[in-house]
C-alpha cells in the first residue's frame, strides 16, 4: 500500500484506528473530517428517571461517542450516578473499552456486526418490567428502539448530536477533483452526505473512488446512484481495512493485521 493516497472522511478524533492501520500499511493517509460530533445535555426529565432506576434497569451504548458524552453529561449534571446499578449493555470492544476506561465493566458485551445483533442477544434478558435506556446520537436509527419496545420498556436519550462541517480542505478537495488520490473513506451515511453537499459543485461524483465501512453506509451511497470500489465485509474496522488491502493487491487474499480494539 505504500505510496498510495487515502483521504479518511471519519471525525477528528483520539485514536482513529484506521487511519492508524493505513499509515501501518505504508498508505499516505489525509484526514478530511466531514461530521462533527457534540454532546448534548440530558434533560431534567431523563435524570430523574436514571436515578430511579431500578437494578434490573439497562443502560445500552452502541458507540465509544455514546459513553463518553453520557458519562460527561451525567457526571456533571448528576453528581457521578453510580451506574453500576443498573445493568449496562454495549456494542463492540471499542464501546466496552471506554466504559472501563469510565471504572466500570459492561454486563453484556456484544460482539456482532450490527445493532441487530445486539438486539438479538439483549432481548431474551429483558422483562416487561424493566426499563432499557437508550444511549444514542441523533442519527441513530431507531431498530433497537422498536425491537425493544416489544419486551420491555424503552427510553431513547440522544446524548450528542452529529451535524455537517462548515467547511471543507480546499487542498484534498482539489486533489479529489483532478483525480490526485487513491480512494476516500466513508463510516456513516451522515459524512457521505456532508461531503455531497460540499463537492457536488466542484467534481464529478460518479468519479469518485470510494470505500465505506458497512452495509449501512454502502445503502446510503448506491441511494445517490454511486457505486463503492470497497464495502467492508464484514462491516467494521477489519473488514474495510481487510477490503482495501485487497482491492490494491488485485487479489482476495487474507489480512494478517492485528487492530486493537
Amino acid at each position: 500500500m505504500k505510496g498510495k493516497v487515502i483521504i479518511n472522511t471519519r471525525p477528528a478524533a483520539s485514536g482513529d484506528q484506521i487511519g492508524e492501520a493505513l499509515q501501518a500499511l505504508g498508505a499516505g493517509v489525509l484526514s478530511m473530517p466531514m461530521i462533527e460530533v457534540h454532546p448534548e445535555k440530558p434533560s431534567a426529565k431523563t435524570l430523574h428517571n436514571l436515578s430511579t432506576a431500578k437494578s434490573t434497569d439497562w443502560l445500552v451504548f452502541t458507540s465509544k461517542n455514546g459513553v463518553d458524552s453520557f458519562f460527561d453529561q451525567v457526571d456533571i449534571a448528576h453528581g457521578k450516578k453510580d451506574a453500576n446499578a443498573i445493568k449496562i449493555a454495549v456494542f463492540g470492544k471499542r464501546t466496552a473499552n471506554a466504559l472501563t476506561r469510565r471504572g466500570m465493566q459492561a454486563d453484556l458485551v456484544n460482539l456482532g456486526n450490527s445493532s441487530k445483533d445486539l438486539l438479538i442477544e439483549l432481548k431474551p434478558l429483558l422483562r416487561q418490567t424493566d426499563t432499557v435506556f437508550l444511549i444514542l446520537g441523533n442519527l441513530a436509527s431507531g431498530l433497537l428502539e422498536d425491537g425493544l419496545k416489544t419486551v420491555a420498556k424503552v427510553e431513547r436519550i440522544n446524548i450528542y448530536t452529529t451535524s455537517q462541517v462548515a467547511s471543507a480542505d480546499p487542498g484534498i478537495m482539489n486533489r479529489i477533483r483532478t483525480e490526485n488520490y487513491d480512494l476516500i473513506l466513508f463510516t456513516s451515511p451522515s459524512g457521505f452526505h456532508s461531503f455531497v453537499h460540499h463537492a457536488s459543485n466542484l467534481t464529478d461524483l460518479h468519479r469518485l473512488k470510494i470505500a465505506c465501512l458497512g452495509t449501512t453506509t454502502e445503502k446510503a451511497i448506491l441511494q445517490d446512484g454511486l457505486t463503492p470500489l470497497v464495502v467492508a465485509r464484514p462491516s467494521g474496522k477489519i473488514g474495510l481495512i481487510q477490503g482495501i488491502r485487497n482491492y490494491f493487491a488485485g487479489q482476495n487474499t487474507p489480512l494478517a493485521l492485528k487492530i486493537n480494539p
